[in-house]
């Protein structure tokens, strides 16, 4: 390892030299995106950012592109990780306060989410990319939709969720409802009519979930 690589990871002690640069150059891509388009991020910057010559990510990564999707991807599975932390338990709270929980919780990962792939649709090859690398992750959109799916379960074995109701069917509308409102207020730049309607998804699927 030359020198310089050893400055940029003197803090990480104990790795190994190759799984930390490339973990090291993952995060300064990923610093990156949060600052500027997909579209304008250069090699040559992210070489900058982590603070090593610009051949060193092609000994880790086959091209840009490579690097900018694994860092993409973990960003969306960070973003995964803490909303599943957020997903509340079967009986507690009340079952309306529950879904505008997760609802709001969704809103939030949908928030997060448009961003990264608005940089990617001008780039119909690396969207792809970046779809598919998001299905191969264990942690990725499909995952997400289990824990929403195992809360609705556990609160239809409590009785608290009408025994025929779909968990699967609910959580899709949940999804595909928060999308749209995510979108819509992205457009917008935030409205606080997207929370009220958010109140109103909820609000209808309890007309049919409720039992009796």
């Amino acid at each position: 390892m030359s020198p310089r690589r050893a400055r940029v990871l003197a803090g990480r002690v104990g790795d190994d030299p190759a799984v930390a640069l490339r973990d090291h150059l993952v995060d300064a891509a990923a610093t990156l995106i949060g600052r500027s388009p997909l579209a304008l991020i250069t090699t040559r910057e992210i070489a900058r950012a982590a603070g090593v010559s610009d051949g060193v990510l092609y000994n880790y990564f086959g091209d840009k592109n490579d690097l900018l999707v694994e860092a993409l991807v973990r960003q969306f599975r960070r973003t995964i990780e803490a909303a599943a932390a957020r997903i509340p338990e079967p009986g507690t709270a009340t079952l309306e306060a529950n879904l505008e929980s997760i609802a709001t919780t969704l809103l939030d990962v949908e928030r997060e989410v448009i961003p990264m792939i608005a940089g990617l649709v001008a780039d119909p090859a690396l969207l792809h990319r970046m779809f598919v690398a998001l299905h191969d992750d264990p942690l990725g959109p499909h995952w997400f939709r289990a824990p929403l799916i195992a809360y609705l379960e556990g609160e239809r074995r409590l009785g608290r969720v009408r025994s025929d109701a779909n968990p699967d069917g609910i959580v899709l509308l949940l999804m595909g409802s928060t999308s749209i409102l995510a979108l819509a207020g992205h457009l917008a730049s935030g409205t606080a009519a997207e929370a009220d309607r958010r109140h109103v998804v909820v609000d209808e699927l309890l007309r049919g979930l409720r039992p009796g």
